[in-house]
Formats: structure tokens, sequence, C-alpha cells
């Protein structure tokens, strides 16, 4: 019976694993949706800019298969981050926190994620990413939230995070 059972959990993630990375490439027709934007010096950098909430940058890592350096978000009008408990940061080798609220997501991922940065903007974050990373990593830039207080629209951060990666290694 036990044979059995097995078989059929080995089928069913290898059914659901079908059907994320079928999910994956039709993402990656959504302009600022895990796009790929570049790789250098082996690390991969991907814009989730329209994750402007929890459960969609918990999908999106979800989705990474390597280690990742997540640029992430924080805000004044969120103060329950309890969300972010549920993450599985096992992928998660550095966090880098945007955002006027850094501390509250700095302190929900301290003791789970080995390195936790704090940057003023996405450029610094950037810097970071990079510094934290080595080839075959990937920096995943996904908010979680609504970055108002810096962009108008996640259109314009998940520009400014392409633009942000040619200037970083054109330096």
């Amino acid at each position: 019976m036990k044979t059995q059972t097995s078989h059929i959990e080995k089928a069913l993630d290898q059914q659901l694993i079908r059907a994320r990375k079928e999910n994956i490439r039709r993402l990656n027709d959504i302009e600022h949706r895990l796009e790929y934007v570049d790789t250098f010096e082996g690390v991969e950098y991907v814009n989730d800019a329209k994750a402007a909430d929890i459960n969609s940058s918990w999908y999106s890592l979800d989705c990474m298969e390597k280690p990742v350096v997540w640029i992430v978000s924080s805000c004044n009008y969120e103060d329950d981050y309890s969300l972010f408990y549920e993450i599985d940061t096992v992928k998660v080798k550095a966090l880098v926190v945007l955002g006027p609220n850094q501390k509250a997501v700095e302190e929900v991922f301290k003791g789970k994620v080995k390195t936790i940065a704090r940057a003023e903007h996405l450029e610094n974050a950037l810097r970071l990413a990079k510094s934290f990373s080595v080839d075959s990593d990937v920096v995943l830039y996904s908010p979680a939230f609504s970055d108002f207080d810096q962009y108008s629209h996640y259109k314009e951060r998940g520009q400014q995070f392409r633009k942000g990666v040619r200037e970083l290694h054109l330096k």
C-alpha cells in the first residue's frame, strides 16, 4: 500500500511541476511579471514588479529553482506582515529590503534568511544584490507591496529595475 501511495505522490508532484512550469511560461508573456531581464556573470535578474502583494511574491519565490537574492519592499500602510512567516525561505540566500517600514520586514525574516540588508533606493538594492549573488543565483525583484511613495505604478518600478540592471553592469 505504501508503494502505491508513493507512486501516486510522485505522479502528483510531477503533474504539479509541469503545471507550474506552464504557468511560468504564460506569466513570462506578461510584462513585469516574472520577466527575465538579463544574465551577468552567471546571475539571472528577474523583474517581478507586478507582484504588489505578499501572495504574488510568495508564488514567485516558489517558482524559482535556484538560490535567490530577493529584493522586497515595505510600506507605511501595512502593519500585518504575518503572511511572510508562511513563506518557505529555503531558496532565499539574501534579502534586500526597500521602503519606509524596513525594520518590520527584517524582523519577520531574522533567523530565517542568513543575509538581510536595507536599501534606500532600487539602484542601491541592485548593488547590494549583486554583491550577495554568485554564479547560478537569481536576483528577484518582487516587491510584495505597492511602492506609491516612490513610484506611481508597478510599470514605472519595473522599468526602473530593468534600467538599473543595465546600468549596474555597464560600470
